[in-house]
């Protein structure tokens, strides 16, 4: 098992909402626009939000000029005005067109000074797909911003290291890297002009604009701090399909709907991708973080997610003495361990 799965593992964050709808000014009829708070404690979490940003435009794609530019047609919002962060084009309609869910990453700079209504693409392996051709031409999309962790724990992080009783940093998982989850350490750069940054393989500074988590992923935080972090989000309700591309062993994911997670109805069935077997070591699994263990399940060919015994050593098996996983709650992230890899795994909106 790596040295990933081995953390230390405690407690669901607990998260608190609260609802609210109201009419959209950026031309949709209606939109929800959800907020709540998020209470990180000591300990290891997994955590994600299960929302997004305010989309800054909504539009369709007209054409294919290159292999990173769209020609669009705005039907709302400003294309061109980014916010400081990163921002992705993410296809939202119509139904059942076939990149419905995917995603591809913008860069910011080249559009602003593209002529027209042109957004222009940035090659990353944030994309959920690698080919920009004639099969994006018709789909309907949303500019969103990205989710930072620069942009939702920096200050925290910044007060609690240069308090008069300073705290040891946090450690930090994010879920893209190039064999998994990448770890991250934030420290103070020095004195007099120190400042928070993100340091990676013990040496390499991660710009804060980089620090992204992407739709239906999480980010792990072991934190020493007895009183925590907390913070508080808003933004609108997810409405359509969510890729997120999966690889074969941990995968940091959440499901990415203002809603708990009922497995084998929302997702967590064959017909996801996902791998059942009578053996416990040769199905996909789930892991989370609950009290001081780690809480593994796996997925049984006839009785759902079945709690596991001993993974890792010789006496591997199923605990059916134990409740199967039925339920995720909302905002929690876990761990999907895959034997396989699925680079079109997709995250539906939840069944009524």
């Amino acid at each position: 098992m790596s040295t990933f799965m081995k953390a230390p593992f405690t407690r669901f964050p607990i998260l608190i909402f609260c609802l609210a709808i109201i009419i959209s000014t950026t031309g949709k009829a209606q939109a929800e626009q959800i907020s709540f708070e998020v209470r990180i404690g000591q300990g290891t979490e997994a955590v994600h939000f299960p929302l997004q940003h305010n989309p800054i435009c909504e539009g369709k794609i007209t054409s294919v000029p290159s292999s990173l530019t769209f020609e669009i047609t705005v039907s709302s919002g400003e294309p061109k005005q980014f916010s400081a962060c990163p921002h992705f084009l993410a296809v939202v309609g119509p139904a059942g067109h076939s990149l419905l869910g995917d995603r591809f990453e913008l860069d910011e700079v080249a559009t602003r000074a593209s002529s027209g209504n042109q957004l222009v693409l940035e090659p990353s392996p944030l994309n959920t797909d690698p080919l920009v051709d004639s099969r994006w031409i018709g789909a309907e999309f949303e500019v969103i911003p990205h989710w930072t962790l620069q942009d939702t724990l920096s200050e925290m992080i910044r007060r609690k290291l240069t308090s008069s009783l300073p705290r040891p940093a946090p450690t930090i998982w994010l879920p893209f890297g190039e064999r998994g989850p990448q770890k991250i350490v934030p420290r103070m750069t020095a004195a007099p002009q120190s400042r928070l940054c993100w340091v990676i393989d013990n040496k390499k500074i991660l710009s804060g604009a980089k620090t992204v988590l992407p739709p239906g992923s999480s980010f792990l935080i072991k934190s020493a701090c007895t009183n925590g972090y907390g913070f508080s989000l808003g933004g609108d309700r997810r409405t359509a399909p969510c890729r997120v591309p999966l690889l074969a062993g941990p995968n940091l994911v959440g499901y990415p709907y203002p809603v708990d997670l009922r497995l084998g109805i929302d997702w967590g069935g064959q017909a996801d991708g996902l791998v059942p077997s009578q053996s416990p070591k040769e199905c996909d699994q789930i892991f989370l973080y609950s009290g001081n263990d780690l809480q593994i399940y796996g997925f049984h060919i006839s009785h759902g997610w079945l709690p596991i015994l001993g993974l890792g050593s010789e006496g591997v098996r199923w605990d059916t003495s134990s409740p199967r996983l039925e339920v995720i709650p909302v905002g929690c992230g876990f761990v999907v361990f895959k034997m396989k890899p699925d680079s079109k795994h997709v995250f539906q909106p939840p069944q009524n």
